[in-house]
């Protein structure tokens, strides 16, 4: 019966996934978080100008906050951009669909290494995934990135299995753009490139493998070429983080740290403890409500798997296995703890495990895996009540809630002002800073031309002044609108010339920003 209907429960399964990733989606997260308004800006930007927010004409790489984004999730951005317009789906929906995606490709390739109750298994246990169904209702490149390396790879086994040659050029173009989607896998996919084709040389001549590696050369010499000028014109960017040390976080190291700390960190990724109860990070440290990057009711079959690789696989488990170690590797080389963004595409291989596992109970031990199938039920159903419901309440600050509500609210009354002044600093004690700049120009206050010829130095873009109220200093003038930190003290000279217009509050009502006005 599965064989029979199995596009039907396929589709099913793909329905439900797009729910889970759709329901509330400009809502939760509550706000476009630091990353996300930086890619739905520039694409933004590009589409309308052809420049990101800096006036550069079409670039490789988006200086952001000096991380020099990778490209491609931003360009790609652009179609969905129009469609949806400057929103919260208008940026978040191609990681929707890369996950959506990444489920169904997913799910062909456990179909071809153990038939239709395989692909099944693994395709709802990439649906129940904490951490695919976190990245997927945000704008992260990785996600998209980690879905090219899966088709890639998908690719590479089509081809081992049926050898014909346009696998290996799909599976080029694919692995390819993945490194113009996100710059950590400028490190994976070579790997992966060389480790792969080495353990199957005896079946498969290395030669025979050229067309794929030509093809992922040539698509990768522009973002190459441009990433080396990033490196000699920025040394300590943000980018070469998400590959390698930092030079500046080698400065206090002695060797012996430098060559031991990657092979400790390499480990960390198959900690229990970030994969199975906070490495999700969706709520403060030792919070009851966090949970791992898969639920822990998925650690008996994880181990099963692992112990029944060859049983499922066959000839690909050394593959399967390799791959999953594999993914770690570069992640483990960075500086910082353990990010499970940069490790994105380890979750992939995971799933594939697990379901093998999944699959190996169901035919041995039916009553175990009737449990276990009940367990995992009922612990996505506690992580489905933390992260709908408890996670958009309190991770406003997270997320810099408040710039595009504060704007929301003026909008109506904003023609009336001459001057606009906008705190860059936020949350209870203005601890954080935020990009109001960024906000306020997605959703409407001025044209991408207008942010391309703000100045800097004075943080002004047309008539929005960006910076830290000192009411002591601030010459208050007559038709100005003011939107401040809640932490900014009530005090100074003309401040009886305020009239407060509202409190912008976060998502568990506690205040963030106040409004006022002049006359």
């Amino acid at each position: 019966m599965i064989k029979k209907y199995f596009w039907i429960f396929l589709t099913i399964i793909l329905v439900f996934a797009g729910f889970l990733r759709i329901i509330n989606l400009d809502r939760n997260p509550p706000n476009l978080g630091n990353d996300e308004i930086s890619i739905a800006y520039d694409s933004y930007s590009v589409r309308m100008t052809g420049r990101d927010e800096y006036g550069i004409w079409l670039p490789l790489s988006f200086i952001s906050h000096r991380d020099y984004k990778a490209p491609l999730y931003a360009y790609l951005n652009i179609p969905l951009n129009y469609i949806f317009g400057n929103n919260e789906y208008g940026v978040r929906m191609l990681s929707v669909v890369s996950s959506l995606v990444a489920i169904l490709i997913l799910a062909l390739l456990s179909r071809s290494l153990g038939g239709e109750k395989l692909a099944l298994i693994t395709a709802l246990l990439l649906t129940l995934n904490p951490k695919n169904i976190f990245v997927s209702r945000m704008s992260y490149e990785a996600n998209l990135a980690s879905t090219l390396v899966l088709l890639g790879v998908y690719f590479m086994f089509l081809f081992r299995e049926k050898r014909k040659n346009w696998y290996l050029l799909l599976s080029g173009i694919f692995m390819g753009f993945s490194i113009w989607a996100y710059h950590t896998q400028k490190g994976l996919v070579p790997l992966l490139l060389v480790v792969l084709p080495w353990l199957v040389r005896k079946e498969i001549k290395l030669r025979k493998w050229w067309i794929l590696w030509v093809t992922t050369l040539l698509i990768i010499i522009p973002i190459g070429w441009d990433f080396l000028n990033v490196q000699m014109k920025d040394p300590y960017n943000r980018a070469s983080s998400q590959i390698w040390y930092k030079s500046a976080s080698l400065e206090n190291k002695n060797f012996f740290e430098i060559a031991v700390d990657p092979i400790y960190r390499y480990f960390d990724h198959f900690s229990l403890d970030i994969l199975f109860t906070r490495g999700l990070e969706m709520f403060p440290k030792n919070e009851p409500l966090n949970f791992g990057w898969f639920l822990i009711s998925t650690l008996p079959i994880l181990v099963v798997g692992l112990f029944n690789l060859k049983k499922i696989f066959e000839k690909y488990y050394s593959w399967v296995l390799m791959w999953w170690l594999v993914c770690p590797v570069v992640p483990s080389l960075t500086s910082g703890e353990v990010a499970s963004v940069r490790n994105l595409a380890f979750v992939i291989p995971t799933i594939l495990i697990m379901s093998a596992g999944f699959l190996v109970l169901i035919e041995n031990k039916k009553i175990i895996s009737g449990f276990l199938a009940i367990l995992i039920l009922i612990n996505f159903g506690f992580f489905g009540v933390a992260y709908y419901v408890h996670f958009p309440k309190i991770s406003g600050d997270n997320f810099q809630y408040g710039y595009k509500q504060a704007w929301m609210f003026i909008k109506p009354i904003v023609s009336d002002y001459d001057k606009v002044v906008i705190e860059p600093r936020f949350g209870i004690n203005g601890q954080f800073v935020g990009l109001p700049r960024l906000y306020f120009g997605y959703f409407g206050a001025f044209d991408a031309k207008t942010m391309q010829q703000r100045d800097d130095k004075l943080s002004k873009i047309g008539k929005y002044w960006i910076k830290n109220v000192d009411w002591n200093e601030e010459k208050i003038e007559s038709k100005t609108l003011y939107v401040v930190s809640v932490s900014n003290p009530k005090a100074g000279n003309g401040f009886e010339k305020l009239e407060l217009l509202t409190t912008i509050n976060k998502p568990d009502n506690t205040p963030q920003f106040l409004i006022y006005k002049t006359n």
